[in-house]
């Protein structure tokens, strides 16, 4: 049950369900879910190890507001495992993980012509997954799992904050899987670089741009 509500419960977040600053109680989120107070206590303590969630005294727990300098430490610390992810993933995908990125790309396309804002984040984050999944390098992928969380929660407020994100998700992300396809592990580094460069710098300007109170 805890598995079942914890999982509930990142989806309500990831899908902005629940917006930064939002205070997830547990009254009001086991009565959301229909479930009793013990799994939703336990479900919070694990969405606060991943950085979804923080306790404040006499508060509970509030859905995490990225601050600045969260975002750029997630940029640089993505950027350092995706090179090595990527380039593990030219040398060592399958045609299964190849064929699972394509797929992932296609859902994205259908995702946009629906409007679905949200659900393109979560298969931004998916594809990602299955490019450390490619590289078959367990404590890689390890390393990675204890990011995700909060990199698709900075995923959401891009989404929100930068127009551009519909217009080229999709493309950058075919072109990550081509990459890959092509076995030039140089290449793969280069691109990654490049698409996480993109993406961080517009979610950072956005920050630099906010009036300062």
């Amino acid at each position: 049950m805890a598995d079942e509500v914890t999982d509930q419960l990142r989806d309500i977040i990831l899908t902005g369900g629940l917006k930064r600053g939002d205070r997830a109680g547990e009254a009001e989120i086991s009565q959301r879910l229909r479930v009793s107070r013990g799994p939703v206590r336990e479900a919070l303590v694990r969405l606060e190890q991943e950085g979804l969630v923080a306790s404040e005294w006499h508060r509970g727990a509030l859905v995490v507001d990225l601050t600045r300098k969260d975002v750029l430490e997630l940029a640089t610390l993505r950027a350092a495992l995706e090179a090595v992810a990527m380039v593990e993933a030219a040398r060592e995908a399958t045609g299964k993980d190849l064929a699972l990125l394509h797929d992932v790309v296609e859902q994205m396309r259908s995702a946009r012509e629906r409007g679905s804002d949200e659900s393109l984040v979560r298969l931004d984050v998916e594809f990602h997954d299955i490019v450390y999944r490619a590289a078959h390098h367990d404590r890689l992928y390890a390393a990675w799992t204890t990011i995700r969380s909060q990199v698709a929660l900075a995923l959401l407020r891009r989404r929100v904050v930068n127009e551009d994100y519909l217009g080229i998700v999709v493309e950058e992300h075919a072109a990550l899987a081509a990459t890959l396809e092509s076995r030039d592990p140089d290449r793969a580094k280069a691109e990654i670089a490049t698409h996480l460069e993109g993406a961080y710098s517009r979610l950072l300007a956005d920050y630099d741009n906010r009036p300062q109170s």
